[in-house]
């Protein structure tokens, strides 16, 4: 409720700023209204738009805007609530295409960008279906202008609105959820200095053709704003898109006629949309390169387990053969010493207990190295949580720390490739060591219906800089998803709480 009053109100005040931009036929070129309902719709969810179209009508009828009582009143709610619900609809489009693919267009910020020009543009080719539901004494949006000219007029206005506002109160956003993640480092010098004699040299020569009587060209604005994007990215690119606006705005709120205004907004529109997209792009290349960059790293740690894998099976190869010697002689030591003194039964017996343990590691570990265990196969959930926590238990006495595994039900199993699934979970139990030295990890184990539920818990505390790369977590929910379950985060004050959840065979209990 207090984000929709102080939108309400906000919207209102932007509502209002606009319309020096206006004309006939269309409300104002430059709405940053529309980048108010963006940036809020695409930090708080589409499912938002109800509510906003909601705080909006009710803003309108309070500014006096329109009245219900006024004979346009239908056809007035009507064009008030169109923007909200397809901007809603809009947003809602690009992040279902954008969810699951792996080209550039679905790496952050390119879906934003998508979104700004989806959302006016739909907002535009709704108009006439919205028109159609309406009785026919209701009036139409057409007010003495072509209807392609209004609604040029309405998308542009809008796009400028998205592209300038919305991208500061997204940061401004960020910055509030988490300050403490988020620091500010001065810029380099030089691409500022670059990215400032690019702007000003265009500027300039926009101001030379401008006393040609040539009128106001936006075009070498668009050269600067392309190459500023494409070297600097986002941040650098929307600097260059506010210094062009700064100039073109107040010449726009002049003494224009409506053609006039509106092929000058259409130019700055140009402008800002290839300016805003090519930072985009940039900052989705960069990303991109940071991605591949750590699967590299991934593959080069990758051929590294390979390596140690066939190394340690070479070993327990040469080891198991005494081993089992000297299990079956321990196993005949226990036997004749049975009628001895007790002290010599006990250290007998105790030799038996130690010699055959070890046997069953040596088997355990042989069949974790074999190629067997590559394939899907059935795996008990109680030897999962048990081999994890044994690989795991020595880094724990090292750091100080305590590990608690709790009793996991015998009959509990799922379907998977024994060495991921226990590397998910031991870098899980890994990552909450290094970030609780000296306190108690526990490892908790239920059934929930048709999934088991694996918790890994650790208390609160700050993890040092530099303790890793920070990719075990990205390997372990990469592993848990390839095997049809979920990993994430879903803390329990003061601890930190990651939840594993797997399917379990048919006819688990539950």
């Amino acid at each position: 409720m207090p984000l929709l009053v102080v939108y309400g109100v906000a919207f209102a005040l932007l509502h209002w700023t606009a319309s020096p931009w206006g004309g006939a036929g269309f409300f104002s070129l430059w709405y940053p209204a529309a980048g108010l309902r963006f940036a809020v719709m695409w930090s708080r969810g589409p499912r938002l738009a109800p509510w906003l179209v909601l705080a909006e009508l009710c803003a309108d009828i309070a500014a006096g805007v329109f009245h219900l009582d006024a004979p346009d009143a239908l056809q007035a709610v009507t064009g008030a609530m169109r923007p909200g619900l397809t901007y809603g609809l809009a947003l809602a489009a690009v992040l279902r295409l954008s969810h699951g693919r792996d080209d550039i267009l679905a790496l952050p910020p390119m879906p934003l960008g998508l979104a700004a020009v989806a959302a006016p543009t739909l907002n535009a080719l709704m108009v006439v279906p919205f028109e159609a539901f309406l009785p026919a004494d209701a009036g139409r949006y057409r007010i003495g202008i072509d209807i392609v000219i209004s609604l040029t007029g309405l998308a542009v206005g809008d796009l400028l609105g998205i592209l300038v506002l919305a991208p500061l109160l997204l940061w401004l956003a960020a910055l509030t959820d988490a300050p403490r993640r988020m620091r500010f480092a001065p810029p380099p010098l030089r691409p500022v200095l670059e990215d400032a004699l690019v702007i000003g040299g265009c500027l300039l020569l926009t101001i030379a053709l401008w006393r040609a009587e040539l009128g106001a060209q936006p075009a070498p604005g668009l050269l600067a704003g392309a190459w500023i994007g494409l070297r600097h990215g986002r941040v650098a690119a929307w600097l260059a898109i506010l210094a062009q606006i700064l100039v073109f705005l107040p010449y726009s709120a002049g003494q224009l006629d409506d053609a006039a205004r509106l092929e000058l907004h259409l130019g700055i529109a140009a402008v800002v949309l290839v300016t805003w997209l090519a930072g985009s792009f940039s900052d989705a290349q960069r990303a991109s390169r940071t991605l591949i960059d750590k699967r590299n790293r991934l593959l080069f740690q990758a051929e590294r387990l390979k390596t140690l894998r066939a190394m340690s099976v070479a070993v327990i190869h040469e080891i198991s053969q005494p081993l089992s010697t000297l299990a079956i002689e321990a196993a005949h030591l226990r036997t004749v010493t049975q009628g001895l003194s007790s002290d010599i039964a006990d250290s007998a017996a105790l030799v038996d207990r130690k010699a055959r343990a070890l046997s069953d590691l040596v088997r355990r570990l042989r069949r974790f190295g074999g190629r067997d265990v590559d394939e899907p196969s059935p795996l008990p959930v109680a030897m999962l949580v048990q081999t994890a926590c044994q690989i795991v238990a020595a880094e724990a006495r090292n750091s100080g720390s305590r590990l608690e595994c709790a009793a996991v039900a015998a009959d509990l199993a799922v379907q998977a490739q024994e060495i991921e699934l226990t590397q998910a979970l031991v870098n899980l139990l890994r990552n909450a060591l290094v970030a609780s030295p000296g306190e108690t990890v526990s490892v908790r184990t239920r059934a929930i219906r048709d999934e088991v539920r694996i918790e890994v818990t650790n208390p609160f505390k700050t993890v040092p800089a530099g303790s890793g790369m920070g990719v075990g977590l990205a390997i372990a929910r990469t592993i848990v998803e390839a095997h049809g379950g979920t990993l994430f985060r879903e803390d329990e004050a003061p601890c930190v709480n990651f939840a594993l959840t797997l399917p379990l065979l048919a006819g688990a209990s539950a």
